[in-house]
């Protein structure tokens, strides 16, 4: 009696599980998804031209040809850091755990803004500071394609700067996949 008991609370337990994994599935390809942020100019925005706090405000980006050769694929997570700075130590385990939650749906890349990656984090700030001008570690850019005001698909982003909340990391992270699978056929 007591192993039926135990046997009925795992299948319980499994089809629950079941049931989330499918369910986030079809949040991320389906319409019951709702991003938990929009396509705007504000601080939390995802933008298409530069926010409202950077000193080209309105203005458009100059996409690197490697990002845009990456959106063919899937949305792009940046990480630019140094090996010293207190909040970069906070921020790489939290993007490393958005990261592995979502496995295959997401471009990582992790830049490390010293010695030979210098030059690499200088030239992605150069485009993605959220503020223009300035370069500070950590910087957290999430890129992916999104329509913009006049309906139009486009490369959209989000970047902050200093360490974020795993909460916020994964909002971003799913809004960029799901803004991605359904602008990507538009765009391509």
């Amino acid at each position: 009696m007591l192993n039926g008991f135990k046997n009925l609370v795992l299948l319980a337990f499994a089809i629950a599980v079941i049931f989330a994994a499918a369910s986030n599935a079809l949040s991320q390809d389906g319409n019951s998804y709702s991003p938990a942020h929009a396509v705007g100019s504000g601080d939390d925005d995802w933008w298409m031209t530069y926010p409202d706090q950077h000193e080209n405000s309105g203005s458009e980006a100059e996409h690197p040809a490697w990002i845009l050769d990456a959106l063919k694929q899937k949305p792009v997570l940046i990480l630019i850091h140094s090996s010293n700075c207190v909040p970069c130590l906070t921020q790489m385990p939290r993007i490393e755990a958005a990261v592995r939650s979502v496995g295959e749906d997401l471009q990582y890349n992790d830049v490390l803004a010293e010695g030979s990656g210098y030059e690499k984090a200088i030239g992605i700030l150069d485009v993605y500071d959220p503020t223009g001008g300035k370069s500070y570690v950590p910087t957290t850019i999430f890129i992916t394609l999104a329509k913009g005001p006049d309906g139009t698909v486009g490369v959209a982003w989000h970047s902050e700067i200093d360490a974020m909340s795993l909460e916020r990391i994964n909002a971003y992270v799913k809004d960029s996949i799901y803004y991605y699978k359904q602008n990507k056929a538009a765009w391509i």
